[in-house]
């Protein structure tokens, strides 16, 4: 039996999440159709729906720094073991890891991976990739409202760095897969409205050649899993992150991005600057479109760069005093609704504890009507037994 593997390996912001999610639910299905979607995790609480753990150990292998000091304990090739183990054990002929950490600038990472090709007949590495201002844009939202490490860096700052830089260049991460695996198992997808279609999901199935007679048991959802909150949110955030304010993160990007105070849209980059930085990788694109996608004109990215409402010069963020002015209104509102929803549990604990008194009183006559009965039943008995034997 001819076996497969598919490295999904993102990129970010790239509809991963909503393809995880989905593989993630239907494990089972997927299984009965020849798919395995392995767990690969050495602990009994794993609560990821993509491979994260494996990622990490891969991370702990290569002595790469990361954000989650609890999980430096991953060990590759424990995991690896285990992974092995369970795509063995199901039999299947197909298998999919995905994780989209595995498009990190880091050359080691493919090498070590490479590990898989011992075990299948053919691996293919699956990759989206976004044009760079859109994931420039989307990729800073992300780091700034995502555990376990929250960014504090302007965005002009962030998208400075060099391993941001990097992150952005297709072709050389790819470069790096196709050393190991094979320039013709890498497949490319411009992630593109009018390439990606009807669904991420359903796209993903066919793009893969996986079996779409599953939707007929599972139907593919709609919506979206990760949406980016507006820029003024993401700055919000970013003002929390700096005074280590986590716990509150969470609940105000929920009520920010539904009740929030007046917004723009998430994008940050004016026309200008998004050419400049087309500009900048259109060699890396040109490469990719030519060697991946056989496209003589070298065209990666097909939609054309046009004029974003509210972004005539690039946005760089909110003054402290420019934070505020948008803050507190939408803080006064929240605090509002706190207060108000503090009042109305309140009077739900107070009819609670209404009913639990009415309960006990009902429960205290119900003990005196039953004590009651059994005395009216014992004295009826007994007069009954004195009748009976006077007949007698």
């Amino acid at each position: 039996m001819n076996r497969t593997l598919f490295i999904h390996i993102g990129w970010h912001k790239t509809a991963t999440s909503l393809v995880q999610l989905y593989l993630d639910e239907n494990r089972a299905p997927l299984r009965q159709r020849g798919v395995c979607y392995p767990v690969i995790v050495d602990r009994p609480d794993w609560k990821e729906i993509k491979h994260s753990y494996l990622f990490l150990s891969v991370l702990n292998k290569l002595g790469e720094p990361h954000a989650q000091k609890d999980l430096a304990i991953c060990d590759f090739d424990e995991l690896f073991e285990l992974s092995i183990r369970e795509l063995e054990e199901s039999g299947c002929p197909c298998a999919i890891i995905s994780e989209e950490g595995l498009s990190q600038a880091t050359p080691g990472i493919a090498p070590l991976m490479g590990r898989y090709l011992k075990y299948f007949d053919k691996v293919v590495v699956v990759a989206y990739v976004r044009r760079q201002d859109y994931f420039l844009e989307s990729l800073y939202a992300q780091f700034v409202k995502q555990k376990p490490e929250r960014i504090t860096l302007r965005f002009d700052e962030y998208i400075r760095r060099p391993e941001v830089v990097r992150r952005a260049d297709y072709a050389l991460v790819l470069g790096w897969w196709a050393d190991v695996f094979g320039r013709e198992n890498i497949m490319v997808t411009p992630f593109e409205e009018h390439v990606v279609k009807p669904d991420p999901i359903s796209f993903f199935f066919t793009r893969l050649g996986l079996p779409t007679d599953m939707f007929e048991q599972a139907p593919v959802a709609g919506g979206r899993v990760h949406v980016t909150p507006p820029r003024e949110v993401i700055e919000f955030f970013r003002y929390l992150n700096m005074r280590k304010n986590s716990f509150f993160v969470k609940v105000l990007c929920e009520y920010l991005t539904e009740y929030g105070g007046p917004t723009t849209n998430a994008r940050y980059f004016s026309r200008a600057d998004r050419e400049k930085i087309l500009q900048r990788y259109s060699r890396s694109n040109r490469e990719v479109a030519e060697k991946y996608l056989q496209k003589k004109d070298g065209v990666l990215f097909e939609e054309p760069v046009s004029d974003i409402p509210n972004c005539a010069v690039t946005w760089n963020g909110l003054s402290p005093e420019e934070i505020l002015e948008y803050a507190l209104p939408v803080c006064g509102r929240m605090s509002d609704e706190i207060a108000r929803l503090r009042h109305r549990v309140s009077a739900l604990e107070l009819k609670l504890h209404s009913c639990e008194h009415e309960k006990e009183k009902s429960v205290k006559n119900t003990e005196w009507l039953e004590r009651w009965m059994k005395i009216v039943y014992h004295r009826a008995l007994r007069l009954w037994r004195m009748v009976r034997d006077q007949k007698t």
